[in-house]
């Protein structure tokens, strides 16, 4: 951040978080968190934008907590495919809609953040039909004036990446979706996950940014031969800086690195 009237909104997604890996995934939330804390100043809050933990089991919830719990911000969580929406309500308190989904808006400073819900239970692939749209139109149309952000866990792009885009959202949902952002220019961000790779892209003119994985990354040079393979390529996180109405979207590695000063 630049000015002390400056909004920052850190994002962390897809750590994947296990308890029987032998420490990996746990090591890179660790990681992600001091990245997070090493910011100067620190973020007022922190988006969680899915897949906080790998196979939904209490016990990666109440380990993420805990690793969590040194940033001392408010913590913002989006559910993903690999997340159990129960478990999210018990260890992370996420309003929940009368259906169920994990959807609520919260006001960060000079922006509201409205969270979707985009998962469908034991499958990878996203949703979002005409229920959650529903949803979404009549939160916008509470607030036309204040910036919003959209996070969600699958993006609403089509990538150019075969496998990836089957296990996005489909296509209806991204057409429907992207008229619902256009007739609402207050959206001036949408962020999403799921990709494990950093992403910008458009929906409804309006920009839309993957954030990176705070784990593995997708190989590139082979998900566009049509094979998935993930990398120890870095981790990343995402940081939106709100300035006035502004919102300016940054990558920062994961890690120590030497100063050149």
């Amino acid at each position: 951040m630049t000015a002390d009237s400056d909004f920052a909104l850190a994002q962390i997604s897809d750590t994947h978080l296990r308890i029987d890996d032998g420490g990996e995934s746990r090591r890179t939330l660790q990681a992600a968190v001091r990245t997070v804390a090493a910011l100067a100043p620190v973020p007022q809050a922190l988006l969680i934008s899915g897949d906080l933990v790998d196979t939904g089991a209490k016990e990666e919830y109440e380990l993420a907590r805990d690793l969590l719990a040194s940033l001392a911000i408010p913590i913002h969580v989006v559910a993903g495919n690999h997340d159990d929406r129960d478990a999210l309500a018990e260890w992370f308190g996420v309003p929940r809609t009368d259906g169920g989904l994990v959807q609520y808006v919260t006001h960060l400073g000079p922006v509201r953040l409205v969270i979707c819900d985009s998962m469908l239970p034991g499958r990878n692939e996203g949703s979002f039909g005409p229920d959650r749209r529903g949803w979404l139109e009549e939160e916008l149309a509470t607030d036309a004036g204040t910036p919003t952000i959209l996070a969600m866990h699958h993006p609403p792009l089509r990538t150019g990446i075969r496998m990836i885009d089957e296990i996005g959202l489909p296509p209806a949902d991204l057409e429907a979706l992207s008229e619902v952002i256009a007739r609402n220019p207050q959206v001036a961000r949408v962020v999403a996950g799921h990709m494990h790779r950093t992403i910008f892209g458009t929906v409804g003119r309006c920009a839309v940014f993957v954030c990176p994985s705070a784990h593995l990354q997708l190989r590139l040079s082979t998900a566009f031969s049509d094979r998935m393979a993930l990398a120890r390529e870095p981790a990343g996180i995402g940081l939106h800086v709100v300035r006035g109405t502004e919102i300016v979207t940054h990558v920062q590695p994961v890690g120590d690195y030497d100063l050149i000063e």
